[in-house]
């Protein structure tokens, strides 16, 4: 196609030719209208000669699945039009480059940045999937990043609407678009897809951000297409050990071969990508960190292909039919000793015995305290239960008690029960009607007393000494933002106790 740099289309001249994709050129252009800057897609002239209507028909439904999305997440379109015979789309221009040149230039980032821009391409697709599109090509090639860092999803060129099943699908089940390195199994076999298979590709994706390559390769597409359907990926974690085994299950969960294994929706996906971000912020252990949506999953039963894809252990086949069982609800496998090989490949391997749906270990692998799944033990009815907070309040008590004994405290008190999470991050000792020195804990981990704050031990000592000046028989009331860490709650603790509080109660509240 001949370069139309310095040509006008409607309101957009064309400034600088910047790049090519399978249907259309790229232009970045002026919107002469608003004086700003644009990205302008012009159909490819040999693809309408090939087959006009249906090339058009897919190049005019970009625009409009794009158009009906509003998210900044998600590239803005501006308008369709066409001019002396060559179809167009303008767009925002996003100032930045695509993930897949940022991976390739960079490599894999750390954890934190990983993290932000999968959260954000997750909100993109709930946006979409909310509007009822299936973008169908999710890749790093597609996902732009500007200079702060904002991910913007584009290209929507593949995307299937499934609001308007009368309208004739451009993409006929039974037929084949996208890129086979990120494509779904059902996308491979030509199903009619929906969001999971989006959130699929994504986890493709994200294989790729955190270790630098795709779990599949091959020579021809087809070769690399069918590996979605009939092998399962090498376990995350062999391929990048310091990665928590949290966020290897995770993008195993998103890469099941099973759609109803993955995260059922965007929505879910963000819930957990929240919790990792949080616990990241907080600096607390991800490997630690129990994911609210994958939690459940790995409770549910599951097809075993999918399980042990979901589990980051490698499949192991089977040798020995005495070894089978079975039942009514789930295939039979066969459980053997690995070979040398695989036991070298492996750090961590297990096989699910599903006839009776117990977990056998071999030898290789150990079980964490934090697992959800245990060993032929019966399931308590807490297990969905978070007993971090417990752990705390019995910790927080015990350097109580001991600070006590040591000051010859002789006052009696008592601890209210905790009735749910919230309450168990608080002590609270029996309540009283005298007037009390205020102090809080604020979610940046600094102490407020009045008009001062500190965040050592003898800072804090030393502003409570000065409140409680004069006034003897005054209480120690600690407001505890949720967002603060528990050893600044001790912290203040012994603090209070130090500058000769007898009664101290704490509640746990935001603090602005």
């Amino acid at each position: 196609m001949a370069d139309l740099t310095g040509k006008t289309f409607g309101e957009f001249r064309l400034l600088k030719h910047i790049g090519s994709g399978g249907m259309a050129d790229v232009y970045l252009a002026e919107q002469t209208t608003l004086q700003r800057p644009a990205a302008v897609k012009i159909l490819k002239p040999e693809l309408i000669a090939s087959s006009a209507e249906r090339v058009i028909a897919r190049f005019r439904q970009e625009a409009m699945a794009a158009a009906a999305l509003s998210h900044p997440n998600i590239v803005q379109v501006y308008t369709i039009g066409e001019h002396e015979g060559c179809h167009f789309i303008a767009q925002e221009f996003v100032k930045g480059k695509d993930l897949a040149s940022i991976l390739r230039a960079h490599g894999p980032p750390k954890l934190g940045p990983a993290l932000h821009v999968i959260r954000q391409i997750a909100s993109a697709l709930q946006a979409s999937g909310g509007a009822g599109i299936v973008h169908r090509d999710i890749k790093p090639d597609n996902v732009l990043v500007n200079k702060k860092g904002v991910v913007k999803v584009a290209d929507f060129g593949l995307a299937q609407l499934q609001e308007r099943p009368d309208s004739g699908a451009l993409t006929r089940e039974g037929s084949t678009l996208g890129t086979p390195l990120y494509m779904s199994p059902e996308q491979v076999r030509g199903e009619t897809l929906d969001i999971r298979s989006d959130i699929y590709s994504l986890g493709i994706s994200c294989y790729e951000i955190f270790c630098g390559h795709t779990p599949f390769a091959g020579t021809t597409a087809t070769g690399i297409a069918v590996q979605h359907i009939t092998t399962m990926p090498p376990p995350l974690s062999e391929e990048c050990p310091d990665l928590p085994k949290t966020v290897c299950q995770m993008v195993h969960c998103m890469i099941a071969k099973n759609p109803e294994d993955r995260y059922q929706t965007p929505g879910d996906l963000l819930a957990d990508l929240k919790a990792l971000q949080t616990a990241l912020k907080q600096k607390r252990s991800l490997d630690l960190v129990r994911l609210p949506v994958l939690t459940k999953m790995l409770k549910k039963p599951t097809s075993e292909e999918s399980m042990v894809s979901v589990l980051d252990v490698p499949k192991v086949k089977a040798e020995s039919p005495e070894k089978k069982r079975t039942t009514d609800s789930f295939e039979s496998v066969d459980v053997v000793r690995p070979s040398q090989e695989a036991a070298r490949r492996a750090r961590r391997e297990a096989v699910l015995i599903l006839g009776d749906r117990e977990w056998v270990s071999l030898p290789s692998w150990e079980e964490d305290s934090d697992d959800d799944l245990t060993m032929r033990r019966r399931q308590p009815e807490f297990e969905e239960m978070d007993l971090t907070p417990m752990v705390d309040v019995t910790f927080l008590l015990l350097i109580f008690f001991m600070i006590t004994a040591a000051f010859d405290l002789q006052k009696s008190f008592d601890v209210a029960a905790a009735r749910s999470e919230e309450a168990a991050d608080a002590i609270v000792i029996e309540d009283t009607d005298q007037l009390a020195i205020e102090a809080e804990i604020g979610a940046d981990n600094r102490v407020y007393v009045d008009d001062r704050s500190g965040e050592t031990l003898e800072e804090v000592t030393e502003m409570l000494t000065a409140a409680r000046l004069g006034n003897e028989d005054l209480e120690l009331h600690i407001r505890i933002d949720p967002d603060s860490r528990h050893e600044m709650r001790i912290r203040v603790n012994d603090a209070g106790t130090l500058a000769g509080f007898s009664r101290i109660r704490s509640s746990l509240e935001t603090v602005d």
